[in-house]
C-alpha cells in the first residue's frame, strides 16, 4: 500500500536523504494514512540531531529543541521535525525526566504509546511496523507498545488516550492493555484537569462517545478521576443514547452528560473541568432553559428568548427533544414562532428598547428605578412589540402612568 505524502513533507525528506540522514514520516499520519483517513499533521522523525537538521534548512524554530525538535518553515508553513530519541525516567506520571539521541528508528518506536501509533514510512522503502500496529489496525485493537503497565506507569494519561482513540476509530483495546488501566487507574489523579479535559471532549465528540462507558468499566471513573465533581455512574451510562444522537457540539456534549444536574451543580463541573467561561456559560445555559417549559404562545417564546438568550434557542430546542422534556411535542410550532418574531424584529432585550438609561435619567428617574423600569417596559415590549417607539415607552414609563 502507498501513502500519499504531500509535497513540502517529501521535500523536507528529500534534503534529510540528500544531507546523508534517515527520515520518516511517523506516528497517527501514517496510522490515520493506512486507514484511509485525511491525516491531522505531518510529523517527521531523523537520524539527524537537531543542529544537523537546523543546517539543512533556511528557516527553522527551536520549538522544542531540547526534547530533539525542530520546527522546519517550508512555503510559509510549519513542519515539526524530530530526533530519533529514547526516553528517560518518568517522575511525575507525564513526562520523561531527559531523553537521549539515537541513531535507531526501532529505539525511537519503541518509546511510543500504542502499536498503532509506532510505525514509520518512507518513500522507497515503504512501512516499518515492528511492533504489529498495522495487525492491529486490521483487528481494531488498541495495544500498548511493550508492556502496558510500564506505558501507563510513563504518563497515565496513556490510559485515557487509549479510551479516546477507541471512540475515534471505534476500536476495541486489547484485553492486556485494559486489565494495566484497570490496575494503574489511579494513576490518572497525577494528571492535570486541562489535560483530562481535553481527551474527554475528543471522545464526547468522536463518531462512538458510547466508549465513554469505558471509563466506569476501566475504573478510570471513579477511582482515577483528578477531580471532585466526578461524573458519576447513571451519568455515564444514562448519557450514552444522547450523547450518540447530540451534535458534536462541546456545550451540548457536556450539557448531555450532566443534564440531570441542577445548572448550578452543572457548572461546577465543567470549571472542575477548568473550562474556559464562555463554554461554562453556555452550559449551564444549555441544561438551565432546555428544562423551563415553553408555552406555544408569542408572548411566552420571547420571554423565553429573552431570558436565555436569542443565541441558545436553536440548541436548546436540540436539548429539549433529546431529553424528551416535557414540551418537546410542540417544539415544532416554537420554531415557527421562533422564525416568525426573529423576522420580525422583536425587541427581546433591553438593548432593543427604543428608551435608554440617558432618557430616563433626563426624565427625572435615578438609581435603581432606572433598572427598575426598563425591566417593566421590557416585559410590556415582550407582550406588544408594536408599543416600541420612543414616544410611547416615554409615556409608559412616566410614573404617573406606570405607579412607580
Amino acid at each position: 500500500m502507498e501513502i500519499y505524502i504531500p509535497s513540502p513533507v517529501n521535500h523536507i525528506l528529500k534534503v534529510l536523504n540528500a544531507n546523508g540522514h534517515e527520515a520518516f514520516i511517523v506516528g497517527g499520519c501514517v496510522r490515520d494514512s493506512l486507514m484511509g483517513r485525511v491525516p491531522y499533521d505531518w510529523d517527521i522523525a531523523t537520524s539527524a540531531l537537531p543542529a544537523e537538521i537546523k543546517s539543512c534548512f533556511p528557516r527553522t524554530h527551536d520549538t522544542g529543541i531540547e526534547h530533539g525538535t525542530v520546527t522546519v518553515v517550508y512555503k510559509g508553513a510549519n513542519y515539526e521535525v524530530t530526533t530519533y530519541r529514547v526516553d528517560g525516567e518518568y517522575k511525575d506520571g507525564r513526562r520523561p525526566e531527559s531523553v537521549s539521541f539515537t541513531a535507531n528508528l526501532r529505539e525511537d518506536l519503541a518509546r511510543r504509546d500504542f502499536t498503532i501509533n509506532a510505525m514509520a514510512w518512507r518513500p522507497g522503502e515503504g512501512l516499518t511496523d515492528p511492533f504489529g500496529g498495522m495487525d492491529d489496525i486490521k483487528s481494531g485493537v488498541i495495544r500498548c507498545v511493550g508492556d502496558p503497565d510500564l506505558r501507563f506507569g510513563e504518563d497515565a494519561l496513556r490510559m485515557m488516550r487509549a479510551v479516546r482513540f477507541a471512540g475515534v476509530l471505534d476500536f476495541d483495546i486489547g484485553m492486556e492493555t485494559f486489565s494495566s488501566i484497570k490496575r494503574n487507574a489511579a494513576g490518572l489523579k497525577r494528571i492535570s484537569a486541562e489535560r483530562v479535559r481535553d481527551e474527554l471532549t475528543k471522545l464526547l465528540l468522536s463518531p462512538h462517545p458510547e466508549k465513554i462507558t469505558l471509563l466506569w468499566e476501566s475504573g478510570l471513573l471513579p477511582e482515577g478521576w483528578p477531580l471532585p465533581m466526578k461524573p458519576t455512574e447513571g451519568e455515564v451510562y444514562g448519557s450514552v443514547k444522547y450523547l450518540t444522537a447530540c451534535p458534536k457540539k462541546t456545550a451540548l456534549a457536556y450539557a448531555a452528560l450532566f443534564f440531570n444536574r441542577e445548572p448550578e451543580n452543572a457548572l461546577q463541573a465543567m470549571n472542575a473541568l477548568r473550562f474556559d467561561n464562555s463554554t461554562c456559560r453556555d452550559v449551564y445555559r444549555l441544561i438551565k432553559w432546555a428544562k423551563y417549559p415553553v408555552p406555544n404562545q408569542d408572548y411566552a417564546v420571547r420571554k423565553f428568548l429573552s431570558l436565555s438568550g436569542r443565541a441558545y434557542f436553536h440548541d436548546i430546542m436540540t436539548m429539549k427533544e433529546l431529553m424528551g422534556t416535557s414540551d418537546c411535542d410542540i417544539l415544532p410550532l416554537l420554531a415557527e414562532r421562533y422564525e416568525k418574531i426573529t423576522e420580525g424584529g422583536d425587541c427581546l432585550d433591553i438593548g432593543g428598547l427604543r428608551i435608554n438609561g440617558d432618557d430616563l435619567l433626563a426624565m427625572g428617574f435615578s438609581g435603581k428605578q432606572i433598572g427598575d423600569t426598563l425591566n417593566r417596559l421590557l416585559d410590556m415590549i415582550l407582550r406588544e412589540p408594536s408599543l416600541n417607539n420612543k414616544e410611547t415607552l416615554k409615556r409608559l414609563a412616566d410614573v404617573s402612568t406606570c405607579n412607580f
